[in-house]
C-alpha cells in the first residue's frame, strides 16, 4: 500500500479501505479507489480524514466494495439521527457509553465478581421462607446487582448483534435476547 496516511489511521473508512488492499490492489490509493467507488479523490480524502461525514448511499459504496459490512452498523450507530436516537433510547445506566468488547467484558466481569455475597445474602434472606421488614435493604441490593449483572449480559449480546457476523454466528446463544 501507499504511503500511510496517518491523519487517517483512525478512520473507520480509511481502515476499511486499508483492508481492502490486501485483496484488490486498486484500494492502495485514494485515487485509484476514488474512480472504483464513484466518489470525487478529494470527497473520498474528507471523509477519511474525518472532516466530512458521508452520505448514507457513500457509505454503502464503500461497505460493498471494501467487503465491509460492519461499515453499515457503525453508520446507523454514530452518524445517522435516527440511529443515534435508537441507540440513545436503548442505552442504560449500566452499559458503557463506548461499546467496545473490552469495556463491556470488564463491565460484566466487575459485577459479577459480587456474586458469591449476593448469593450469600439471597440464601441469608430467603431461609425462612420469608422477607423481612429488616431484610429489605439487603434484598434491594441483591435485585440490583442481578439487574446490573442481567445488563452487562445484555450489553454484550447487543454488541454481538451489532455485528453482522458475529449475529450470524452466534445467533443461537442470543435467542434469549
Amino acid at each position: 500500500m501507499g504511503r500511510r496516511a496517518s491523519k487517517a489511521t483512525e478512520n473507520i473508512y480509511y481502515l476499511a479501505r486499508c483492508k481492502a488492499a490486501h485483496e484488490n490492489e486498486a484500494f492502495t490509493s485514494r485515487e485509484k479507489a476514488a474512480a472504483i467507488l464513484g466518489i470525487e479523490r478529494s470527497r473520498l480524502a474528507r471523509i477519511e480524514l474525518d472532516k466530512i461525514t458521508p452520505y448514507s448511499e457513500e457509505v454503502v459504496i464503500m461497505a460493498k466494495a471494501y467487503n465491509a459490512p460492519y461499515l453499515y452498523a457503525n453508520y446507523c450507530d454514530f452518524t445517522c439521527p435516527i440511529g443515534i436516537l435508537q441507540r440513545k433510547q436503548k442505552e442504560s445506566p449500566f452499559m458503557p457509553k463506548e461499546e467496545s468488547l473490552e469495556r463491556l467484558a470488564l463491565g460484566f466481569l466487575s459485577s459479577s465478581q459480587r456474586i458469591d455475597d449476593i448469593s450469600k445474602s439471597l440464601v441469608n434472606i430467603s431461609k425462612d421462607g420469608q422477607i423481612t421488614e429488616n431484610e429489605f435493604e439487603s434484598f434491594h441490593e441483591v435485585l440490583q446487582a442481578m439487574a446490573e449483572i442481567s445488563e452487562n449480559i445484555k450489553a454484550i449480546k447487543d454488541w454481538i448483534s451489532s455485528n453482522p457476523t458475529l449475529k450470524k454466528q452466534f445467533a443461537k446463544d442470543l435467542l434469549d435476547t
